[in-house]
């Protein structure tokens, strides 16, 4: 299976890396990084008691990008939680960048 994601990946210039441990990144809480057994409180939503709320498949891929990349897309933002942002999956890319603001673009 790992092969013939690796192939289609290629075709459209992805590498694929398979050095990141996913275990227990479902069970992990992406903001305060705490392991339970049961997190799940309804369907796939995920729940700590931290105040963390996600969808379950979410916050573990929030997970498994920090493990391979040691930066999180959302912790330490700039606290601008209205404006919308673009999260960048490109490997090497480890920004997240915010769309250009109508003010800014009438000043250019």
């Amino acid at each position: 299976m790992l092969h013939m994601l690796r192939y289609k990946a290629a075709l459209v210039g992805i590498t694929v890396r398979n050095d990141v441990e996913e275990r227990g990144t479902s069970r992990t809480c992406h903001a305060c990084g705490q392991v339970r057994k049961a997190n799940r409180v309804h369907r796939g939503l995920y729940r700590c008691s931290c105040g963390w709320t996600a969808q379950a498949d979410v916050n573990a891929a929030l997970n498994i990008y920090e493990r391979a990349f040691h930066v999180s897309p959302v912790k330490g933002s700039s606290g601008r939680v209205a404006r919308p942002v673009v999260l960048s999956f490109r490997l090497g890319w480890h920004t997240v960048h915010e769309p250009k603001r109508k003010e800014c673009l009438r000043a250019s």
